[in-house]
């Protein structure tokens, strides 16, 4: 069971291995990423970020859609973790109603894109993609950690537009 899926630009750090991991209480984090594959050093860098006890998977966005589509898993507590919204979408487009939750945060800034919170920041098209899954009656949310203030969707284009 998809307990979470955690759009972070960073994929795996400390906050994730700690913060989440505890509060969504999941044995399984399941990086979908398809430049990871080819990255023995990142691969190495997660292996270590993850906690005990919880069980690291690494596959690309077809291999992610997968390990979630097995009905084997379906007693796993699985957090997805994804680089960008753009990823998130696709995996979600592909696995039914497997997500129900998509927590946006750790979001560099980059060209185009406006300060959302401390730590997020979105473009045009992330907006976009956010109310398209909201609209598939996701719920959709930005926070950074579980005691910090969650923003909805409402709370993100508010900031967005300022």
């Amino acid at each position: 069971m998809i307990e979470v899926l955690r759009v972070d630009d960073r994929l795996l750090h400390g906050q994730v291995a700690v913060s989440w991991v505890n509060h969504y209480k999941v044995d399984v984090i399941l990086i979908a990423n398809n430049a990871l594959l080819n990255d023995k050093t990142m691969q190495t860098a997660f292996k270590l970020a993850c906690p005990p006890g919880v069980t690291l998977s690494m596959k690309s966005l077809e291999g992610a859609v997968m390990v979630i589509n097995n009905p084997k898993h379906a007693n796993r507590k699985i957090m997805v973790i994804t680089r960008t919204i753009d990823d998130a979408e696709y995996v979600i487009g592909k696995t039914g109603n497997a997500v129900k939750d998509v927590l946006l945060g750790g979001l560099r800034n980059g060209a185009g894109k406006k300060q959302i919170d401390s730590n997020s920041y979105m473009n045009e098209n992330d907006i976009d993609i956010m109310n398209r899954l909201e609209e598939k009656g996701l719920n959709v949310f930005m926070q950074a950690v579980p005691n910090l203030k969650k923003l909805s969707t409402k709370d993100i284009r508010n900031n967005f537009n300022k």
